[in-house]
């Protein structure tokens, strides 16, 4: 286990805008409405804050000790496959989207649409992007498997989180201990197991083995 928990900030994320008619409950075809455009201006920029941490795979008859936990989860036994690291982590878009939410959901309903898809696509544009920077994080930082062959490439399996299948939220308490999440980027869960800043996500990464590479 790497005991290092790391932080990485995005700034000035692009969220893809049909992801955001998509979330609105929107056609392709709706083109650039003229409101979204106008709540994407209104919120000035979208940043995320990261913080992340590996940990080696054990598997255990039926089950997977995973280093912050322990867990018979299938579906999620099928995603590791070919896996003995993986990489943990949360992320969260911060309170000003939330503010706007409150706001808006008194004095426009049709604006708070528009800022819980571009929340939750901006969430979205934050995860593609760490995913994406997962190889080379890997390859600047201390890794929890076994290490990776000098100019080997580094592949990953898409990313899963709590709620998938059947690894339930009860895990999210275990991982917001591991990655001290509080503290490194200001995200909580409530004793209903809902983060706050609500714009959130936590998940993990599943790092091939060189063999299945």
């Amino acid at each position: 286990m790497m005991d290092t928990v790391f932080v990485k900030q995005y700034k000035g994320l692009q969220p893809d805008r049909n992801e955001i008619r998509r979330y609105a409950g929107m056609p392709k075809a709706f083109g650039n409405d003229p409101l979204m455009q106008e709540c994407l201006q209104e919120l000035g920029g979208i940043n995320g804050r990261l913080c992340w941490r590996t940990f080696p795979i054990l598997r255990q008859e039926d089950r997977l000790d995973l280093g912050f936990c322990r867990t018979d989860s299938k579906s999620l036994a099928i995603n590791l496959k070919g896996c003995s690291s993986l990489v943990l982590f949360a992320g969260t878009l911060g309170i000003e989207i939330d503010r706007l939410l409150a706001r808006y959901g008194r004095l426009s309903p049709a604006k708070a649409l528009w800022f819980q898809a571009i929340g939750a696509a901006g969430v979205e544009a934050m995860c593609d992007a760490f995913c994406e920077d997962v190889p080379k994080l890997l390859g600047a930082a201390a890794f929890a498997g076994p290490a990776p062959a000098e100019g080997a490439r580094i592949r990953t399996k898409p990313r899963y989180s709590p709620g998938f299948g059947d690894f339930g939220l009860d895990y999210q308490p275990f991982i917001f201990s591991a990655l001290e999440c509080e503290r490194q980027i200001g995200l909580t869960l409530t004793d209903s197991l809902l983060m706050s800043p609500t714009k959130s996500v936590t998940a993990l990464i599943g790092v091939l083995d060189e063999e299945d590479r």
